[in-house]
């Protein structure tokens, strides 16, 4: 049995694991008598399903405007094929499966990241694949070789070939990645870098990021002590080092987007965060804190540009349009913990619910 502290659990519950127990299924949505339809380009999917057990979606992968799948750590998948105008449940997993992240190489193969809940967690229960669109899917952990994998929290499908994944949050730390279209996978240890792992980006080939926290772990502790951790790589994963630690505990580094080869930003969550997000203009090399809210965590973050972008926090998107310096609250779209920037007309966030935007 899991046993977590008061604090460990609230933060297990509500910002790094979903529910301990997936409910049977998302209801049908009812329109918000608070928030707002839409709000700075962004619009309430109205089709898009609610989540209410636990607060929100976990992640969603578009391969491009239309065609796209949403999970949460309830077990379901929704897919669309129309850009969000409808969203179909096709999958729900059992109570023993979490789905934390989800990435697609074609319309029909796609690969999802359990993130194995608890602290005892299963073994060779981390990563799964489809190969009818994510109707059905098919446990895969047998096909990782080296580091042992116990949950995985972020991924991103580079090509039809390649595809990267870190976890868990909580430890341990690991990278993966498949060069041949998920026939084999291989698993890197980090956890001498960081005790666990969100996110994972790459600019090309070579050159990537994963982003978490230093020291971070599943007790109360451990959370609290928490530092901010972003790695890099510049040889595909096969190495890696640290190229940020934070100096405040009770953070970690949650997600991470480059909106360009230069540009990037990490957002900032925790028991105790300052309420800021990372930003880099030199491809990585150096990381600065920008304030956005005082005492804020943050979780999803996207740019659409240099200037234009967002970052989700449990109650509201902020928005800013001058590349950071200033950020205001939108009092639209909660819990939103993935931004998707699918180009940079079209972007999509998970949450609550669904959010398109648009300019």
């Amino acid at each position: 049995m899991c046993r977590l502290g008061p604090l460990a659990l609230l933060v297990a519950l509500m910002g790094c694991g979903g529910g301990t127990a997936p409910a049977p299924g998302s209801p049908a949505p009812t329109p918000s008598g608070t928030l707002a339809p839409a709000a700075d380009g962004w619009r309430l999917q109205e089709s898009s399903p609610a989540s209410p057990a636990n607060g929100r979606h976990d992640d969603l992968a578009f391969l491009d405007e239309q065609m796209g799948w949403l999970v949460n750590t309830r077990g379901e998948v929704y897919g669309t094929t129309d850009g969000g105008t409808r969203w179909d449940r096709l999958a729900q997993f059992p109570s023993d499966v979490f789905p934390r992240c989800v990435g697609f190489a074609s319309a029909s193969v796609g690969w999802l990241g359990n993130i194995n809940l608890t602290n005892s967690p299963k073994p060779d229960m981390a990563l799964f694949e489809t190969q009818d669109g994510g109707r059905t899917w098919s446990n895969i952990s047998s096909r990782i070789a080296g580091a042992p994998v116990a949950g995985l929290c972020g991924m991103r499908v580079l090509s039809s070939s390649v595809a990267v994944a870190v976890g868990r949050w909580n430890g341990p730390a690991v990278f993966v990645k498949t060069v041949d279209g998920g026939r084999t996978w291989t698993s890197h240890s980090l956890d001498t870098l960081s005790g666990g792992l969100v996110d994972v980006t790459f600019l090309d080939d070579n050159n990537g990021f994963a982003v978490g926290g230093f020291g971070d772990g599943s007790s109360e502790a451990q959370q609290r002590a928490s530092r901010v951790a972003v790695l890099a790589t510049t040889d595909g994963g096969e190495s890696w080092s640290a190229r940020y630690l934070g100096d405040r505990p009770g953070e970690r580094g949650w997600k991470i987007q480059f909106v360009d080869a230069s540009t990037g930003h990490v957002s900032i969550e925790g028991t105790d965060p300052a309420g800021s997000i990372l930003r880099t203009t030199d491809g990585g090399l150096t990381w600065q804190r920008w304030p956005v809210a005082s005492g804020v965590s943050f979780e999803g973050i996207g740019f659409v540009s240099p200037e234009r972008g967002w970052a989700g926090s449990g109650r509201t998107l902020y928005r800013t349009g001058d590349g950071g310096e200033s950020w205001q609250a939108l009092e639209f779209a909660a819990q939103v913990n993935r931004i998707r920037v699918v180009s940079p007309r079209r972007a999509f966030a998970s949450g609550d619910r669904v959010y398109a935007w648009q300019p």
